[in-house]
């Protein structure tokens, strides 16, 4: 039996599931329905301790202004702007050839991931979805998410991989859930009179997998039924 200590993802109801939370340095790749505001797990997780945040969607204070208005902290947070260096400069990248902003990018992230010297720190990564769509070689991709892995790993927090839900998953997403140590899947459940949130935790290594449903709400942060529904 080991004695490392588990650390909190920051919901109670989730921790209880995986009896105690997750080990240091565990990468969680988040497989969530786009419209079932998953992201609003990642505010929770942001709160257990400082994290690197990979935007790539939205601008920081786009992020700071929604934490902001749920009454979340934000002075612990380090954005990795990939979303400025993607599309706020991408004249300049241009200037090259076309595809070479998409091998930019991913050079840039690398490096910014390599550099990073803090312990004890989370890594999310909203989203991973971006990246795997990216026009380059599955073996860069492949290299990038190594460079994640490891970065996860030498942090000691947890790591986060925000990624949207398709029709189908690509092999390369498959690939990237087969390394995660933990796989979380958000869901949008439609019936006749309402939609049903959810969570459940297929894979979590080294920890128990119940296959419990977690049901949730959105108010002011996700708000997780403590009732338990087996699936």
């Amino acid at each position: 039996m080991t004695s490392e200590k588990l650390l909190s993802t920051g919901l109670p109801a989730l921790d209880i599931e995986l009896e105690g939370g997750l080990f240091p340095g565990s990468l969680v790749y988040i497989k969530a329905d786009p419209m079932a505001m998953g992201d609003m797990f990642l505010y929770h997780f942001i709160r257990q301790r400082p994290t690197y945040y990979v935007n790539t969607e939205r601008k920081p204070e786009f992020i700071i202004r929604n934490l902001e208005h749920l009454d979340f902290e934000t002075e612990g947070i380090k954005f990795i702007d990939v979303h400025q260096k993607y599309y706020e400069k991408v004249e300049k990248l241009l200037d090259h050839g076309g595809e070479i902003r998409d091998y930019k990018i991913l050079d840039y992230l690398k490096r910014q991931l390599e550099a990073i010297e803090v312990t004890d720190a989370n890594l999310i990564v909203d989203t991973i979805t971006f990246f795997l769509y990216l026009d380059v070689k599955i073996d860069i991709i492949r290299e990038l998410v190594d460079t994640i892995y490891n970065t996860t790993k030498r942090m000691g927090g947890l790591g986060y991989l925000y990624g949207l839900k398709g029709d189908t998953s690509s092999p390369v997403e498959n690939e990237v859930m087969s390394l995660c140590d933990a796989v979380f899947e958000i869901s949008m459940i439609r019936k006749s009179d309402k939609t049903i949130s959810e969570l459940i935790v297929p894979k979590a290594r080294d920890r128990p997998v119940r296959g419990n449903v977690l049901k949730f709400r959105i108010e002011r942060g996700v708000i997780m039924d403590t009732s338990r529904e087996i699936a």
